[in-house]
């Protein structure tokens, strides 16, 4: 019944959400957090439909009388190619408050203070601090999420865990697919839960936004402008490397490029985890940037503060799928780094884009080993593009569960620095159902 209610309440609150320019210039939506490298710092962002303060307010209890002040800053963009509504997005927000205590509760308020138009009073929970392993850890885990009934359904299912004190989001995110106004309905549907919990992203092909004739230059430009992750670098673009040529629309799903730093590749701690977001549809040959950067994180990782790594990517290396069955830049990428991944004992690889759940057996170069990876394709979060139900028979060897019939999330527990522990839960059960579990034992130290 719980459930059901979310449900209904997300519904109502993304049918009866205006867009932008139909609230009062200074009324603040869309708001969403991000953690920093660790959990030190948060990120904030908003939206208002005119030029604004960018003002963020941050105090350790709601009374504020320990209140912080900083100064943002805002930007917005322009999307006006052929073949699609012209379309300025509203004055985006940004605003990174520093300094914090992980594990610990602070309450804030965005807006325009000056104004006097500030949000109602929120609040988040930092993240434990990098090698804290005195509690279990949690994390939401999904992927292709878009904005259907079923998209819904997860976000509710992830509302209805307290316990969940971070999305990992694989790709794939509003489906706008160029129609940029949908972002704007994609910011208020998340927001409930957005503004709550830190939610990290990283490009699938639905965020590329391609059109005719761009170079490269003009590609990612919502996400990029709606999603400021911890990079170590602001994003550069560069050219197309490859173009399926059979494809005409706006989301190539066969496609790679010059894409570097922001919101493409980055990585950050948190507890026990180190975890990196890796971008198959940029560049990842060895003399790449994202190689040499990947190559470089993996090798000064503490093993001893956070023995625990996992990997973000949108497109799945092991997939027993018909759909998105070998494309270019999953293909490449996992002949570039799987030896890398391997070498650096990497525990678990989550990825999105086929619309299905399948989780491996720990492997290496298509064979079951003690030491590989567990790679988990959690790509069925909710999409309008359908389930992806047809699989190769018989089942590699590789290949421990697979379901291609329902939509759902994944949740990760970091349980101690040997074991964390890993499920599936279903949306149509309607209550916490767990479909499929497993217990991760951590090998690196053995390596």
């Amino acid at each position: 019944m719980r459930l059901l209610l979310l449900v209904a309440f997300l519904l109502l609150a993304l049918a009866t959400a205006a867009s932008p320019d139909q609230y009062d210039g200074y009324f603040v939506s869309q708001v969403h957090l991000s953690q920093g490298k660790t959990s030190t710092s948060m990120t904030v962002q908003w939206a208002t439909a005119a030029t604004a303060a960018s003002d963020l307010l941050v105090s350790s209890s709601d009374d504020g009388k320990d209140t912080v002040h900083i100064v943002g800053s805002s930007t917005s963009y322009k999307f006006n190619y052929p073949g699609y509504p012209a379309y300025s997005s509203p004055v985006l927000h940004t605003a990174e408050v520093t300094g914090l205590n992980p594990g610990s509760t602070y309450y804030y308020q965005c807006g325009d203070a000056s104004a006097g138009r500030l949000s109602g009073m929120l609040s988040f929970t930092t993240l434990p601090a990098p090698g804290d392993g005195s509690t279990p850890l949690s994390f939401g885990v999904l992927g292709d999420l878009g904005m259907t009934n079923d998209s819904m359904a997860t976000m509710a299912h992830m509302m209805l865990n307290p316990d969940l004190k971070m999305i990992l989001h694989a790709g794939d995110l509003s489906y706008a697919n160029c129609k940029q106004p949908l972002w704007d309905q994609y910011g208020v549907m998340v927001e409930p839960l957005a503004n709550a919990r830190p939610w990290m992203v990283g490009p699938g092909n639905h965020e590329i936004e391609y059109v005719t004739g761009d170079d490269g230059s003009g590609l990612y430009l919502a996400l990029e402008s709606r999603y400021k992750m911890p990079a170590d670098k602001p994003v550069e673009l560069g050219k197309i490397t490859y173009l399926d040529p059979s494809y005409s629309g706006c989301c190539p799903s066969a496609f790679q490029s010059e894409y570097n730093y922001g919101a493409s590749f980055y990585s950050f701690e948190a507890g026990l985890a180190h975890i990196i977001y890796a971008n198959p549809y940029s560049t990842s040959d060895s003399n790449s940037v994202q190689y040499q950067w990947l190559a470089a994180d993996l090798a000064k990782v503490n093993r001893k503060l956070t023995p625990w790594v996992f990997v973000v990517v949108h497109c799945p290396w092991y997939n027993s799928n018909k759909a998105h069955h070998d494309e270019y830049q999953t293909v490449q990428m996992r002949a570039n780094m799987e030896t890398l991944f391997y070498e650096n004992s990497v525990n678990a690889v989550f990825a999105g884009h086929v619309h299905a759940y399948e989780r491996t057996h720990s492997v290496y170069k298509n064979a079951t080993d003690p030491k590989g990876v567990v790679y988990i394709n959690i790509g069925d979060a909710g999409n309008a593009e359908g389930h992806s139900t047809q699989y190769y028979e018989p089942a590699p060897s590789w290949s421990a569960y697979r379901n291609g019939t329902q939509y759902g999330h994944g949740e990760l527990t970091v349980i101690s620095a040997t074991q964390a522990r890993w499920t599936w839960l279903r949306n149509v059960d309607g209550e916490y159902v767990n479909k499929d579990e497993l217990t991760l034992t951590n090998t690196w130290s053995t390596r």
